[in-house]
């Protein structure tokens, strides 16, 4: 016997009774909850009433990817939003906002501070569910682990920008090789010249001198000698400064040409150079600045590589922090350490100079590029650095800000 219902259809064949259509829903419910859970790294759920967010469950499956439990998010309410770095919390909040208004959202991928304090990256999808009026009761938030794509596509872009990079440099390097030739030869002739001109002009000043005694002034060079007598030694003086300049600028175009980094085989220690180059630039130190710090990390491994040019870019970047400071009040620290976790060796300067702009700081390790020109900068010392120690396999950082200073580290590995 069939049973029947209220409207006289049977269970069996007719519709279903309110309570299995309610029990069936909810099995597809759950079918469909689980199908999300195996897709996604973990799913949270937010109750909704009255367009408020008013009770939020996260799966287990939050601790792999954020290293809380849902315990403490429940006793926390607002760790969601406070593990979102600030940059990200605008994007993260306005598709949480838009959802609650039951607005279509896309998906948001942002960055969130692990309980470890690392950096993950994580894919959010939402999901709205919806009564019969339309208004959302509540959404699931479905969370995938992007962090291993996101740092393939960053090394990427960090290995396309390094090709693109070396061959600008090759293609550069070739172009002021032969620049420097070429500017070398004739620079050396005035050099030369300047200097056997300002012998002779020695030699001559006696007779010229007893003449004037005895007859009075006369000209030379169309000028009269009571002039020239300090004119022409202020004029030839100039021309070997001149000279002199451009032979350290054609100097500076070899170092940035050369393709061969030279020898890497010295064990040294990071300490012993960076003392080095204090010695040599001591003086400049003396005269940019009456606060001048080193604390020189204790018990850092010995380096390997080329003493000479690694000294040479710690010259750079304390000749660099001296032009940038703008009193002696300002000061330069100069540190060295140990940083265990990652097995490398680090030389950091740090200046409370005029700081880069964030426009200029793009280029700073372009060859040629300075805001120095006045003042005799040829746009090649950071070029330089850079090339030495990626040569090295380590890395050139910078921090700035305007008004406040610079910091620059170099990176090496550890043997």
């Amino acid at each position: 016997m069939n049973n029947t219902n209220a409207s006289g259809k049977t269970a069996a064949g007719g519709r279903r009774r309110p309570r299995d259509a309610e029990s069936a829903l909810s099995r597809d419910e759950q079918r469909v909850r689980r199908l999300l859970q195996a897709a996604v790294d973990y799913i949270y759920t937010v109750r909704v009433e009255n367009g408020r967010a008013v009770e939020t469950l996260h799966g287990p499956g939050c601790v792999l990817v954020t290293g809380y439990t849902p315990e403490e998010y429940r006793d926390d309410p607002t760790l969601w939003i406070r593990m979102v770095p600030e940059e990200d919390r605008p994007a993260v909040q306005a598709q949480a906002e838009a959802v609650l208004r039951g607005e279509a959202t896309l998906p948001v991928e942002h960055r969130i501070i692990h309980a470890d304090t690392t950096l993950r990256w994580v894919k959010s999808v939402v999901v709205a569910h919806r009564n019969d009026r339309e208004e959302v009761t509540e959404y699931d938030g479905l969370i995938n682990d992007i962090t291993a794509r996101k740092q393939a596509e960053e090394l990427t872009i960090r290995q396309q920008e390094q090709l693109i990079q070396a061959d600008k440099m090759a293609t550069l390097g070739t172009l002021v090789s032969g620049v420097a030739h070429e500017i070398n030869n004739p620079n050396n002739f005035i050099l030369l010249n300047a200097k056997l001109i300002a012998k002779a002009w020695k030699d001559l000043l006696p007779a010229m001198h007893h003449y004037f005694l005895h007859e009075g002034d006369f000209r030379i060079a169309g000028m009269p000698y009571s002039r020239a007598i300090t004119g022409i030694p202020e004029l030839t003086q100039a021309i070997v400064d001149g000279t002199v300049r451009i032979q350290k600028i054609v100097q500076s175009l070899k170092d940035f040409a050369r393709s061969d980094p030279g020898e890497l085989n010295q064990n040294f220690a990071v300490n012993a150079v960076v003392e080095a180059a204090m010695m040599i630039v001591a003086n400049l130190l003396r005269k940019s600045t009456d606060h001048f710090a080193v604390e020189l990390g204790d018990s850092i491994p010995a380096v390997r590589g080329n003493f000479q040019q690694l000294e040479q870019v710690v010259i750079n970047l304390l000749t660099n922090a001296c032009q940038a400071l703008t009193s002696r009040d300002k000061s330069i620290t100069l540190r060295t350490r140990h940083d265990r976790a990652r097995h490398r060796a680090v030389i950091e300067v740090a200046d409370e100079g005029k700081g880069i702009d964030p426009e200029q700081a793009r280029y700073i390790f372009d060859p040629f590029y300075t805001t120095r020109r006045d003042i005799g900068g040829t746009g090649l010392g950071l070029a330089i650095s850079y090339n030495i120690v990626k040569h090295h396999g380590g890395e050139l950082l910078f921090t700035s800000r305007p008004g406040e200073g610079t910091t620059v580290r170099v990176i090496l590995p550890l043997p």
